[in-house]
């Protein structure tokens, strides 16, 4: 009895050992597929520089495995031609394969035209069971990713919808701000007259000065607000560290100063000038008039 449970101890070690050194030399499974970019059936994968990435559980470096896993790849379009690729290793991201579509090497259709990547078309890229990773372990089973490319003409037609709404919105824009601007235009008109005359009883002479003085006015205040932004740009230019500008200009008497200036302290002493003036030619009227009485 003794005998046979050992014998049976030594089978199960001796498979074990057989089972671990069979996954060890890499002759079936052990490496696995865990994601892809494009998406498996996904839609909308970029034409310029198309390229499918593969991530997989394992290491797998150009050092180790350099062209072995060349064959393992096969790119397909929709009508069946298998396209020319590269592959390569991703240095810095662990498992990571790129499978390229070659645009250099030759591949000619049944017309003798050169096959390129061509927009909302299906393509197939299969994977053989054979593909090792750097401890030699290999999918084991074959294994497909279905995508579509990107439709270039229905993202033109969005793109150009887009561009449309877009110039409409500003041509809009441009007509209102047009509209304003003429009807402002138009209240700010010269009036008629005669027909204001009528309306208001006026006479037309008094509405012909009223709207000159109207239209001096509106000259005079743009030439002031004209030369005051002139003179805040050339005051900001020459604006020392420290000094600072005041929105509104304002007298030194406004702010309760009782200095007199000097062309205010003038202009009063020839006032005061003419005023005695004055007073002397009506003394003066005064004494001939007395003297003819």
């Amino acid at each position: 009895m003794k005998k046979i449970s050992r014998i049976l101890f030594i089978i199960m070690m001796i498979t074990l050992l057989a089972t671990g050194l069979a996954f060890a030399d890499g002759t079936e499974g052990g490496l696995e597929l865990t994601d892809t970019y494009p998406k498996a059936d996904s839609t909308g994968a970029a034409i310029e520089n198309f390229d499918v990435k593969l991530y997989f559980n394992n290491e797998m470096s150009e050092d180790i495995l350099g062209d072995v896993n060349d064959d393992c790849f096969q790119l397909i379009d929709a009508d069946g031609n298998v396209l020319p690729t590269l592959v390569l290793y991703s240095p810095k991201e662990t498992g990571v394969v790129m499978v390229l579509f070659d645009p250099n090497a030759e591949n000619l259709d049944s017309n003798g035209k050169q096959i390129t990547i061509q927009g909302n078309k299906e393509y197939t890229l299969k994977i053989s069971g054979d593909l090792k990773d750097d401890q030699g372990n290999t999918l084991g089973k074959d294994t497909t990713v279905k995508f579509t490319t990107i439709n270039q003409t229905r993202n033109s037609m969005v793109s150009m919808g887009l561009m449309i709404v877009l110039y409409a919105g500003i041509i809009g824009f441009s007509l209102r701000s047009a509209k304003k601007t003429a009807e402002k235009q138009a209240k700010e008109a010269k009036v008629n007259p005669y027909k204001e005359a009528k309306r208001t009883g006026k006479s037309v002479e008094e509405i012909v000065e009223k709207e000159q003085k109207k239209k001096e006015k509106m000259e005079k205040k743009a030439l002031e607000d004209e030369d005051e932004d002139d003179d805040d740009e050339e005051e900001e230019d020459h604006l020392e560290e420290g000094h600072y500008r005041v929105k509104t200009r304002r007298t030194v008497a406004s702010a309760g100063s009782t200095y007199i200036t000097g062309r205010k302290a003038e202009a009063e002493e020839r006032a005061e000038r003419e005023a005695r003036y004055a007073r002397n030619q009506a003394k003066q009227k005064k004494k001939g008039k007395g003297k003819k009485k």
